[in-house]
């Protein structure tokens, strides 16, 4: 007899994950939705646009120092106690060591961006960093076993905690000062919570720390190399057309990324530390992957399209008249809702099967090939729609690098990691074409905006629903996405 492919407990481990953390991520998409416009409609995008010069630092710094903790603990097969405390007090370490010398250079990097009055922000920004590394490292082991219901808890409160913060600020000061408050504020209660919520402690201990150098050389590289090739835009952003350009792009870049970093990549974290847990080159191991898969292009494909269905009046109506130059850059870019998850999945993928090796020069090839892209076009990018339009393709290119990585490595077949991508892709197109051809031009903004979501929705969930019914997304990938709507349906009747 053939083993099943998914043991019982461990699908039940699953499902309970997907639904704390979908739970976890709706939450923080809807408020975090909200505070980004509450905080629209008060700061301008210059605000934004420093804000984003202070972060896009801090981050170049984290990167360098980036030396993957947790992702090492949950990928190890037999995790003692003392590799856990190993991989929390390594990166309290480095995180200490990573504010200590973003404070010091503080100063140079105002000269840098020629802002030297934004040296009080960059020292204030510079402590995020060892705030987040003493987070109760009790949550990596939790992790691990898929037990997210306290994790969930925890980020959901401490983020709520810090965006009213942040907009109650807003209110007061009426500058980028209340972001960076509540970016502090937000990691304090983090730390905080966790170890409210979870009594267990983390101890300082170095035991093998030599074991996870092996591991996190690669990660340090790979975080260098990703960041350069994730942030090229933004840098370049600042070029076309000030900080009030860069705050523009960015701000559009946050808004139509919400759905993949508040839902989508909670979820493939799931599957990360699922597929880190089996076999390689198994049965079981590729089904996961498949299902994650899935996952990412059924959710993804009609929120891309759906942005640009809905820039215009979502702008007119959510957004103050500061946004309106970037209606466009915010249709544009929501095509990165796909490319951006689905990246980042494939190096969770490289990861969990424990290709850090590969998965580090897969990065520096994907970068060489996005700096070509980009050197290609430079002359040719005259205004942020165009750099938008540019990001969108060099992100479709790093993805098919990806996937043909993936066939090299045995991982998954080019067929299996494109054939669910198929259906959602034409069913958005379709819902897209539909919702256009209604040709809604009510006078009021607002009711175009809600009858274009409606109508958007219903035409995509029908297709979705038929799609399954006949296997249109694979057997397997069809299977799993039913069972999934039938778990769903049975909860809500359960609850009424």
């Amino acid at each position: 007899m053939h083993e099943p492919l998914i043991n019982s407990d461990k699908k039940q481990r699953i499902i309970q994950s997907i639904r704390w953390l979908v739970a976890m991520s709706w939450f923080n998409r809807i408020l975090g939705f909200f505070s980004i416009i509450i905080l629209a409609r008060i700061l301008s995008p210059e605000d934004f646009g420093i804000m984003a010069i202070v972060v896009l630092a801090l981050q170049l710094t984290e990167t360098l120092t980036n030396i993957g903790s947790e992702q090492y603990f949950i990928q190890k097969e037999s995790a003692t106690n003392a590799d856990l405390n190993c991989a929390w007090t390594s990166n309290l370490i480095i995180k200490l060591l990573t504010s200590l010398i973003f404070a010091i250079a503080a100063p140079y990097i105002a000269t840098i961006y020629d802002h030297q009055h934004l040296i009080p922000a960059f020292l204030s920004i510079a402590f995020l960093p060892v705030i987040s590394a003493l987070s109760n490292g009790k949550i990596y082991q939790y992790k691990k076993e898929l037990n997210y219901k306290k994790f969930a808890a925890i980020a959901a409160l401490s983020k709520l905690l810090g965006s009213i913060i942040s907009i109650v600020l807003a209110f007061i000061l009426q500058s980028y000062w209340a972001l960076i408050f509540g970016a502090i504020l937000n990691s304090v209660f983090y730390s905080g919570l966790s170890y409210i919520f979870i009594q267990q402690r983390t101890s300082f201990e170095l035991t093998n720390w030599q074991e996870q150098f092996q591991f996190s050389k690669w990660i340090i590289l790979k975080s260098l190399i990703g960041h350069i090739r994730a942030k090229f835009d933004s840098w370049f952003a600042i070029n076309i057309q000030g900080i009030s350009g860069l705050g523009g792009y960015n701000l559009s870049k946050d808004l139509v990324l919400l759905p993949s970093r508040e839902l989508l990549s909670p979820i493939s974290e799931i599957f990360f530390t699922s597929i880190a847990q089996t076999k390689n080159e198994s049965g079981e191991q590729q089904l996961q992957i498949r299902k994650s898969i899935a996952i990412i292009y059924i959710i993804g494909f009609p929120i891309a399209f759906g942005w640009g269905l809905i820039a215009e009046p979502f702008v007119q109506v959510i957004l103050s008249d500061e946004w309106l130059p970037f209606i466009s850059t915010i249709s544009a870019l929501g095509f990165l809702v796909v490319t951006f998850s689905m990246g980042n999945f494939i190096s969770q993928i490289m990861t969990a099967t424990g290709h850090v090796k590969q998965l580090f020069y897969y990065d520096v090839f994907t970068l060489i090939f996005a700096l070509i892209m980009l050197t290609y076009f430079a002359e040719s990018i005259d205004s942020l729609n165009e750099m938008a339009f540019i990001r969108v393709l060099i992100g479709v290119g790093i993805v098919l690098i990806g996937t043909i990585c993936l066939s090299l490595l045995d991982i998954i077949s080019i067929f299996h990691f494109l054939q669910s991508a198929i259906f959602p892709l034409l069913s958005s197109i379709v819902m897209s074409k539909f919702v256009l051809s209604l040709s809604l031009s009510f006078q009021d903004p607002k009711i175009n905006l809600v009858l274009t979501i409606v109508a958007a929705a219903s035409t995509y969930t029908i297709f979705l629903l038929i799609g399954c019914k006949f296997k249109a997304l694979g057997r397997a990938e069809s299977t799993f996405i039913n069972g999934l709507i039938n778990d769903f349906i049975k909860l809500v009747k359960n609850k009424i």
